[in-house]
């Protein structure tokens, strides 16, 4: 008999968890996603159960769902006034996390799911104070993978979640083995540690994927390189415009570039581009649609992944569908996907741009090498289409021990 029977999960970003929920009753896939998401898993885990669940998640819209089994809310986390913008911060995640102890409390939850980036780690003590089980499950790293913070902030912090790890979570949960290594160099191996933690990954539907022929021929000029993922300073977007310009010094016309995605930077990105005369070789169309990102795919050759030491990688999720749809990835060891998908991908220095320029050149310009890379990709791939390393048969096997 399951005695797991009421899961509260904290989403930390702002999926939209009941149109998610949506086309997870009707058997259907998400039309806007090419993974299986995390929610749908996590639906998965209790439907098997008989758990009833309590959904959160900061989407703006703002809305609430609700039938016998499951309850899901999209609710902003609040914002303090009158103080300064660190203090506001640090104030609203405290009273964020109150907020979702009394969600929680009311909903009478056995299990809380919690994200990282949710809210401080800490927190979370008061719901075991309640006897609420915590099980964290990590999407990003706890620093920048190679770039620990060593700030007098970022170290108290570090202590504050080295204690909840291990006296608060029950169970710890990683998307990548990046995120496992670094709790064991926070926390140490003592088994208190190890027996908590579990690996998974994310997970792809291969059908989308089948649909996309191979890499164009090697040979073909102009080579095509790809971004796919949030525009932002701290994805590398910027490089990519420094990185086109000096490859197209040495090589006129010979690399063409793609940067699809939405977020903040990306009218400013564009005006770069223009204002650097990049836009003959660079293309910004922003968000695209599912079938648009498929013709893409089909016309490039490689996937930039450039992210900078400025951003907590857990995996990055664009690095593993260029490498489903047969396509290599050049990357740095500040993304953990170059960790799990090595031999399919080319390794440059974190933050160096001569050296992404150095690795596609090589890449561009020996057959050899790219095609040892290409072939790599359908083996690297395959523990993303692998459900059993998915979060819900980990789920299964984590809550299983707490």
């Amino acid at each position: 008999m399951n005695i797991n029977k009421k899961i509260f999960y904290v989403c930390s970003g702002p999926a939209n968890l009941i149109d998610s929920y949506k086309h997870w009753e009707k058997g259907e896939q998400d039309p806007t996603e090419v993974s299986i998401t995390f929610s749908s898993q996590i639906l998965d885990y209790c439907r098997s159960n008989q758990a009833d669940i309590y959904m959160t998640s900061t989407n703006t819209n703002c809305d609430s769902f609700e039938n016998e089994n499951v309850t899901i809310e999209h609710r902003l986390k609040p914002k303090i006034p009158f103080v300064g913008k660190s203090l506001s911060y640090q104030l609203g995640e405290i009273s964020y996390g109150l907020k979702l102890l009394w969600k929680a409390l009311h909903f009478r939850a056995d299990i809380a799911l919690v994200d990282s980036g949710s809210t401080h780690y800490v927190m979370f003590f008061l719901f075991r104070l309640f006897g609420i089980k915590v099980v964290n499950i990590l999407h990003n790293t706890l620093w920048p993978a190679g770039f620990r913070p060593t700030s007098l902030f970022s170290r108290f912090r570090s202590r504050c979640d080295k204690a909840f790890f291990i006296y608060g979570a029950n169970a710890i949960l990683g998307v990548s083995k990046e995120c496992e290594k670094q709790v064991l160099e926070l926390c140490g191996e003592e088994q208190v540690i190890t027996e908590k933690l579990f690996n998974f990954r994310a997970q792809f539907n291969k059908e989308y994927f089948d649909q996309i022929s191979a890499p164009p021929p090697h040979e073909q000029r102009p080579f095509k390189v790809m971004f796919i993922g949030r525009v932002e300073s701290y994805k590398g977007v910027f490089d990519i415009i420094k990185i086109a310009e000096k490859l197209h010094e040495k090589y006129p016309n010979q690399f063409q570039w793609v940067i699809c995605g939405k977020g903040p930077a990306l009218e400013e990105l564009r005006g770069l581009s223009r204002e650097m005369g990049l836009t003959s070789i660079i293309d910004i169309p922003g968000w695209v649609s599912l079938e648009q990102l498929g013709d893409i795919y089909r016309s490039c050759h490689l996937s930039i992944v450039p992210t900078t030491s400025g951003f907590r990688e857990g995996l990055a999720m664009s690095a593993a569908e260029s490498v489903l749809s047969g396509r290599p990835v050049i990357t740095s060891p500040v993304v953990p996907a170059l960790g799990e998908m090595k031999e399919a991908c080319y390794e440059a220095i974190t933050n160096d741009i001569d050296s992404y320029v150095e690795g596609i050149e090589k890449v561009a310009l020996n057959s050899e090498l790219y095609e040892k890379m290409r072939l790599a990709c359908p083996s690297e791939s395959l523990q993303f289409l692998d459900r059993a390393q998915g979060l819900t048969a980990v789920l299964q096997k984590a809550l299983a021990k707490i």
